[in-house]
């Protein structure tokens, strides 16, 4: 590493920021009301110990023994994170300790990556109030927990700061990887598709194959994997047959529809209905069209692709890799009109954090 680098603000603040966000929720995970008393079991909770038994046994088909005509295992969880955590295994360390240092690894990265992008972008004070912005986000604590978010988001930067960089080579396998970290991977697809038919008249033919070549394997990285479960379970659509069970509901659909019939049907203070109405207010207060336009495209994608599934369960959590909205919010600090309403997303944020989102995970009431 560069020892300029290193000793620059695009190094020490975001590592500074992440020792201090990494020791706070360290002592909050462990202190006050809590379901679980050991440490590693309270970051792998609900999908976290799917992703568990993947990286530590393989893929697995049970059978449920309440539910006679329905898929039970961990079949329902990509492979991406759990997949590295394996490839990491000849660490001397339990796999679930692979898992969380993968995690914070991960998030430490991104950070990094994040500052310098926003940084590139706008400047030093933007970058800091970017990360800061984060950080008080509801439910920045996954970052931290077993689950694929921080992994999703330092890939997602690199591919970013790669096509910001015009380094369109490594895009391909960055952008399979993507795809199989997370469903909502599909979406980096929107930003390089739109940024091809706008620039089709002057992309070079070599770039317009790479950057081709990078939407390509997101598609054939979700065939590599239903070839998976076909080679092993004789079922190429075993994913979406566990996730179109009842108890998931997923199921294309109209993304505003579903949003508007959760909001009115969903008790007041439930989880995911304070999030469907704190993103689209924050959105519409802090929206800067500064922003990059790729980046835009992608924010939205993120915000939309959980009720385009058919449900808003998580939504809570599944945008936190939508990174966009952090810079929106950083670049507040600038603007005259709304700088004053900072306090205002920092406050409402760290309420809900620590009335709502943080007891009902240490509880094991948030999935």
């Amino acid at each position: 590493m560069n020892i300029d680098y290193v000793k620059s603000p695009r190094f020490y603040i975001p590592t500074l920021s992440f020792i201090v966000f990494l020791a706070i929720f360290v002592a909050l995970f462990q202190s006050g009301e809590k379901k679980y008393t050991a440490f590693p079991r309270m970051l792998t909770q609900w999908d976290g110990q799917h992703y568990l038994s993947i990286a530590r046994d393989g893929y697995k088909v049970e059978p449920c023994t309440n539910r006679v005509s329905t898929i039970c295992g961990n079949v329902g969880w990509f492979p991406g994170y759990p997949l590295v955590a394996y490839l990491l295994s000849w660490i001397p360390l339990n796999i679930q300790y692979i898992l969380i240092g993968l995690s914070w690894l991960s998030f430490w990265l991104a950070l990094l990556l994040l500052y310098g992008i926003t940084e590139d972008f706008f400047n030093q004070k933007i970058a800091v109030t970017t990360l800061i912005a984060l950080f008080v986000f509801p439910t920045s604590f996954y970052f931290l927990t077993v689950f694929p978010y921080s992994l999703y988001l330092l890939t997602v930067l690199v591919i970013f700061k790669l096509f910001f960089k015009k380094n369109y080579i490594l895009l391909t396998p960055l952008c399979g990887l993507l795809a199989v970290i997370y469903p909502s991977g599909i979406v980096i697809t929107l930003p390089l598709l739109i940024y091809m038919i706008i620039e089709r008249n002057e992309l070079p033919k070599s770039v317009f194959i790479k950057i081709g070549s990078a939407i390509t394997a997101v598609g054939a990285g979700l065939i590599l994997y239903c070839l998976y479960y076909y080679v092993t379970f004789d079922n190429f659509f075993l994913y979406t047959d566990f996730q179109s069970q009842w108890f998931y509901a997923h199921k294309a659909a109209f993304p505003l529809y579903i949003v508007l019939k959760d909001i009115s049907t969903m008790e007041y203070q439930h989880p995911v209905w304070i999030m469907l109405l704190f993103i689209p207010l924050f959105t519409s207060i802090f929206f800067n069209k500064k922003v990059n336009i790729y980046l835009l495209i992608y924010m939205f994608g993120i915000f939309l692709f959980t009720p385009t599934a058919g449900t808003t369960d998580c939504f809570y959590r599944h945008i936190l890799v939508a990174f966009p909205f952090f810079i929106m919010i950083g670049s507040a600090i600038e603007r005259k009109k709304i700088r004053y309403l900072l306090p205002l997303y920092i406050v409402i944020s760290l309420y809900y954090m620590f009335s709502i989102y943080l007891p009902y995970y240490k509880t094991g009431q948030l999935m």
